[in-house]
């Protein structure tokens, strides 16, 4: 398995769409950090520290638009196309070894770009506001808060990983991406509509679940077992239906 990966990482390393990510995340820092700027919304207080809690932690939906999602396309979607995966199998790899490969290699990318997308906000903020106080075991908060988030973008990976191999096609995957990022939105706007509450249905959801772990430290124990609960579910049940249906298709 160490060999696909080392391969997956050599391809991929060798086009420019796996840097794009990265550069992207330090645009929106920008934009981020003007937009307050320009609209005067910048607190009194404003540091580094300030901007990775209440910012940083926060956008997490964009962290997924303009970085995992590009990963998908650059660990997957690539397989299928330049007939990789045919031929891997044709020489005897296990398809179940083939689908985890794939799935370690979006995790480890994913949290590569986790703790840029987290260090380079920290940096640019600190550079214009100063690092900022840090206050009794804020630390510990920051640091259970990333531990958390962190936990549940492997399974968003998952997720995106089991999608990417059941659709196959490029713009379809990108659109039913797109409204995975948009569930919490969607169910928002439909509340408010009909003035119900469908705030029950946000605690199964993996993006309201990444952006309520932002306060990890705030939440009762009820709601961070639920969390971890629902992420575990995801990711358990995506992992063994990709490798269920890679195992049963037809390779073309």
């Amino acid at each position: 398995m160490m060999n696909l990966i080392r391969a997956d990482f050599y391809r991929i390393s060798k086009g420019w769409v796996v840097y794009m990510p990265f550069a992207a995340l330090l645009l929106l820092h920008v934009f981020l950090i003007a937009i307050s700027s320009i609209q005067e919304n910048v607190p009194t207080d404003a540091s580094g520290l300030l901007y990775l809690e209440q910012v940083s932690l926060s956008f997490t939906q964009l962290f997924f638009l303009f970085g995992v999602i590009p990963f998908v396309f650059c660990v997957s979607v690539p397989s299928f196309s330049d007939g990789t995966m045919k031929n891997d199998i044709a020489w005897g790899m296990s398809r179940t070894r083939l689908y985890v490969s794939k799935l370690l290699v979006l995790m480890m990318l994913a949290m590569l770009l986790y703790v840029f997308y987290i260090g380079s906000g920290l940096a640019m903020a600190t550079v214009l506001y100063g690092f900022g106080d840090v206050a009794a075991g804020s630390w510990v908060n920051l640091l259970q808060a990333m531990g958390a988030q962190m936990v549940a973008v492997l399974a968003v990976c998952s997720v995106m990983m089991f999608l990417s191999f059941l659709l196959k096609k490029p713009y379809v995957l990108t659109e039913v991406l797109f409204g995975i990022l948009l569930i919490p939105v969607v169910i928002n706007m439909i509340a408010n509509l009909f003035n119900i509450d469908l705030s029950w249905i946000l605690y199964f959801d993996l993006m309201s679940t990444i952006e309520r772990f932002a306060f990890v430290s705030l939440l009762d124990g009820r709601t961070i077992l639920i969390g971890f609960g629902v992420v575990a579910v995801w990711f358990t049940a995506t992992l063994v239906a990709g490798i269920a249906m890679l195992r049963k298709a037809e390779i073309k």
